[in-house]
């Protein structure tokens, strides 16, 4: 009998050995500036309060990176792109992604997917804008992107866009939002992942109406985009490092084939629009 118990504890010894409790924590990010454009004069930085961004021209990034990620939230103000007297805030984009690093991608260690002058990383892009009428949520690992696209009300009196060409067909990464946000207001986002990094899905939410914007699972890719996500899992391990930005030079149009941002408007000026991130949450295993 005192043989049987003492294997028994002995086996309860080994298994207990083997497993690992991961543990999760709800931290409130934080940024810091990292570069603010000289297209305007005066130049004018990020106006940074803990865990909001109020957007001039520039680029910040988050005081740690997080491991692990299982959950992002905040909120998102874009009622400073909606058109005003002197433009329509038209090719103005939005930005709120992260990028995958060891260390803090700020000044020459900055990277993302695609910029010609920066190091490769892999980054996932939760929102990229054309003013506050097109977005386009994108997971970039490994050279390999697949995104889908949404557009708002914003977009439907005005004649820089083709009504015609916009769908809400989740099979095909196309979503509408006119019912759902109004656009002059804050809205929130909430982004999941599951347990072994497979799927990610954003949706946005405003006043109990909600709707979700991109799930690799359910969800086809705009363009017929695809992904592998096998390695999603690794890169958590390493950690993300949040950079969301307002800039020229990029703004999503809509599907290839039918866009739906279609005329001449790329006149319109950084420097007179802007947009506010707050009350970003993430939670995570850890911090770096």
């Amino acid at each position: 009998m005192k043989k049987l118990l003492i294997f028994s504890t002995l086996m309860i010894s080994l298994f207990g050995c083997k497993q690992k409790t991961l543990t999760s924590t709800t931290y409130d990010v934080t940024f810091e500036k990292d570069w603010t454009s000289d297209w305007c004069s005066p130049k004018v930085d990020p106006v940074i309060t803990d865990s909001s961004v109020t957007f001039n021209p520039g680029r910040v990034v988050s005081t740690h990176g997080y491991k692990n990620i299982s959950k992002i939230t905040a909120t998102i103000d874009l009622s400073g792109l909606a058109p005003n007297s002197t433009q329509k805030n038209n090719w103005l984009n939005a930005s709120f992604y992260m990028v995958n690093n060891a260390i803090q991608p700020k000044g020459t260690n900055y990277c993302d997917a695609g910029n010609a002058g920066s190091p490769y990383c892999n980054e996932i892009d939760f929102m990229e804008t054309n003013g506050n009428r097109i977005f386009q949520q994108t997971i970039h690992l490994n050279n390999q992107q697949r995104f889908e696209y949404s557009y708002t009300s914003g977009a439907l009196n005005d004649n820089c866009y083709t009504l015609a060409n916009m769908s809400d067909n989740p099979s095909k990464g196309t979503h509408s939002l006119v019912d759902v946000l109004d656009i002059t207001k804050p809205f929130d986002m909430t982004i999941v992942f599951n347990s072994d990094y497979t799927n990610m899905t954003i949706s946005v939410s405003q006043n109990g109406n909600s709707a979700v914007i991109y799930d690799v699972l359910a969800d086809g890719g705009a363009d017929g985009t695809t992904i592998d996500m096998s390695s999603l899992k690794s890169t958590m391990a390493v950690g993300w490092w949040f950079t969301p930005s307002y800039w020229e030079g990029y703004s999503p149009k809509g599907p290839g084939a039918t866009p739906w941002f279609t005329g001449n408007c790329y006149s319109d000026q950084l420097c007179l629009a802007g947009w506010k991130l707050s009350n970003v949450k993430v939670t995570a295993e850890s911090q770096l």
